[in-house]
């Protein structure tokens, strides 16, 4: 795989100590291709990325409401995949006479490029601006900061696409997020939920494009051929889906100028996404410091969405 030096310690480390390949190492290297692929089977009747935007269109004026009075807004699209996600904010803010300025977040540059392309095949004249970054490692306090400095607009950011319950840990991420953040902006924030009824209906949207998404790092590094055990497994436990590899014979990889040698038999998990309910969304929402001013869910309770803001403690 082509990543950068602290890049290739980072999975050296996740390999090594915990069995895993991070969920954002498949989005690299060509893997946009692969996720836009998979973004469009599941936008689909019925699918994953369907019923979240169908529930996004049911309440975009109520998302955008708490921003009137105002000129313009940012809007800043964390881990912005394709940018499709995006698009009909877009349209509705400017229906609304709103100056939009499309910032695109991500660990990816051909994934921004790939935002940018189709966000101006709609919207021609839109001002937009990239910004690479890993936002699970690195802070986003001084960009977004200087990005309102710049334009003096609050900021909608947005992190959408059913990923916020991959990322290594949620938690450091939101705290992020909320880092960068001050009282006038907002943060809407999608997912699966998780209930008794639905781990089958979860499942079927990890199809063969999924699998060929998740597995390509492995791939790359060798890790995976095709005699090995690929299993898609429900985690009732943790509420997530896994992706895992069972080794039918012994590796050798290199990382970091360090050699991982693996055993035959040996498991290790290539994607992870947590799906949540309502309270526990809620909680970690509250234990991170924002306030949860709109939330809502989809009729069969599968896709929830909650649009938050940072929490002004009193002192006591």
């Amino acid at each position: 795989m082509n990543l950068t030096d602290k890049q290739e310690y980072e999975l050296l480390a996740a390999i090594s100590a915990r069995g895993q390949i991070p969920d954002k190492f498949y989005y690299l290297d060509g893997g946009e291709k692969l996720w836009d692929a998979v973004y469009k089977e599941r936008s689909s009747p019925g699918g994953m990325a369907n019923s979240e935007m169908k529930l996004l269109l049911n309440h975009l004026p109520s998302f955008i409401h708490p921003f009137k009075g105002n000129k313009g807004i940012n809007l800043i699209d964390l881990g912005c995949g394709n940018g499709q996600p995006a698009i009909p904010i877009i349209q509705e803010l400017q229906k609304q006479n709103f100056d939009v300025i499309y910032i695109a977040v991500d660990i990816s540059e051909a994934m921004m490029d790939l935002a940018e392309k189709n966000i101006l095949k709609r919207f021609p004249q839109l001002k937009i601006k990239k910004l690479l970054i890993d936002f699970e490692k690195e802070s986003l306090t001084d960009e977004l900061i200087n990005l309102k400095l710049a334009y003096k607009y609050p900021s909608l950011l947005i992190n959408l696409g059913n990923t916020l319950g991959n990322y290594v840990n949620v938690s450091s991420v939101l705290t992020n997020f909320l880092e960068s953040m001050t009282l006038d902006d907002y943060l809407l924030v999608g997912n699966g939920i998780a209930n008794e009824y639905n781990p089958q209906k979860i499942m079927s949207s990890y199809t063969t494009a999924a699998h060929d998404t998740v597995t390509r790092p492995a791939k790359l590094l060798g890790l995976y051929k095709d005699k090995d055990i690929f299993r898609w497994v429900w985690n009732d436990e943790k509420k997530q889906v896994e992706a895992r590899i069972q080794l039918q014979g012994e590796r050798q990889i290199n990382l970091a100028g360090q050699k991982i040698n693996l055993e035959k038999n040996e498991e290790f998990m290539v994607m992870k996404s947590v799906k949540y309910s309502e309270a526990t969304l809620t909680k970690l929402l509250s234990e991170v410091g924002f306030r949860t001013e709109l939330l809502t869910t989809t009729k069969e309770r599968n896709d929830i969405l909650a649009l938050v803001q940072p929490t002004r403690y009193t002192a006591i």
